[in-house]
């Protein structure tokens, strides 16, 4: 919850709180009077109700100007937004969970072994660590490990659908007494307990379309959401989601710094979105024209307002996936409307920056 939006609630409740009370002696002190006391019977709790809505209306604005009024005094101080994202940027490295981040890495470890014991005749390759780890582009809290099984094109598994089935009753036979298995539409989620937190790894499976060690394409398998329906193929590049960011420390800096903005204000913007609209704002022909993290995140800021509103994303690893199709209308127009809002503040007076991280 924004501080705005926490002065004008706690003015609501305190208002409405006092109110309820200084209504109930009132009556209680007119009924005395009156040589009655106060009864479930006797007393308007209508009334008291009435009054307390009023005033807790009265409260919430009294809590907005108390807002403003604080804001702009904090905003007569030295600021610089620079320092302050840097400052959130610290505390999102992975590395200041060290305990997490090991456990993490030793468990994906054991888990890419096991399941190269348990599929080897069938794999392309070893099984492979993507995501936002590989990529440099994890913060700290929420980050889990991703992994890829490349199944190779002529396997014992036959369709899609089957390989999917069979895959994942393998991955539960293996993993079901050390970790909790869940079947999502497109990966299996692994769920490990560690020393301070559970530790999540995804797992995805796919056959390869050509070559995969050439070009890294595979065809995944898409469930359905309900039993009636049929599933769908869905194709990839894994070259193109690992090798995305390579080189581009900025670009990261600034994917960061929206995942944190994301987690905190949560909105419904998935990784491969934030990466890829980051990517483009940052492009070549603009990138390094502007050093400030600051007005880099104020750029793409602008940048996935832009696109929203267009409403089609086109998915770098398959061409024909809008990556907007993944998003639900409400949500969407939720993310613009408060992107595009922040965007305003932050220009008017770059204070808000502390505001849009709940600072």
């Amino acid at each position: 919850m924004r501080k705005q939006d926490k002065h004008i609630v706690t003015g609501v409740i305190v208002a409405f709180v006092l109110a309820s009370i200084l209504d109930y002696y009132q009556q209680k002190e007119r009924l005395k009077k009156q040589g009655q006391k106060l009864t479930l019977d006797n007393y308007n709790g209508f009334q008291t109700v009435k009054k307390a809505a009023i005033l807790g209306i009265a409260g919430g604005f009294i809590g907005n100007e108390i807002y403003k009024f604080n804001f702009q005094e904090d905003a007569k101080k030295p600021f610089s937004s620079d320092t302050f994202l840097k400052n959130i940027l610290a505390t999102q490295n992975v590395n200041s969970n060290p305990t997490k981040l090991l456990e993490l890495k030793s468990i994906t470890k054991e888990v890419k072994a096991t399941l190269y014991d348990a599929f080897e005749d069938q794999l392309v390759n070893y099984p492979e660590s993507v995501g936002s780890l590989t990529k440099k582009t994890a913060i700290a809290g929420t980050f889990d490990s991703d992994i890829v099984l490349p199944i190779k094109k002529e396997n014992q598994f036959g369709n899609l659908s089957n390989l999917s089935n069979e895959i994942h009753n393998k991955i539960e036979d293996l993993f079901g007494e050390k970790a909790k298995v869940i079947k999502r539409r497109r990966v299996t989620s692994l769920i490990f307990e560690g020393t301070d937190c559970n530790h999540k790894l995804d797992i995805a499976y796919g056959k390869e379309i050509d070559n995969y060690k050439i070009d890294q394409k595979l065809n995944l398998y898409i469930r359905p959401n309900y039993f009636w329906q049929s599933g769908k193929s869905f194709k990839t590049n894994v070259a193109i989601q690992k090798k995305l960011l390579i080189n581009k420390p900025r670009v990261r800096d600034v994917i960061k710094t929206l995942k944190a903005y994301r987690d905190r204000n949560n909105l419904d913007l998935n990784n491969i979105v934030i990466e890829q609209l980051c990517l483009e704002a940052l492009s070549v022909n603009n990138f390094g024209n502007e050093s400030s993290i600051s007005e880099n995140l104020k750029r793409c800021m602008e940048h996935i307002a832009f696109k929203f509103s267009k409403n089609r994303i086109l998915d770098y690893a398959n061409s024909n996936h809008n990556l907007l199709n993944n998003i639900d209308y409400s949500s969407k127009q939720n993310i613009l409307s408060v992107v595009v809002n922040d965007i305003s503040k932050i220009k008017s007076n770059p204070h808000y920056t502390k505001e849009i991280f709940h600072q």
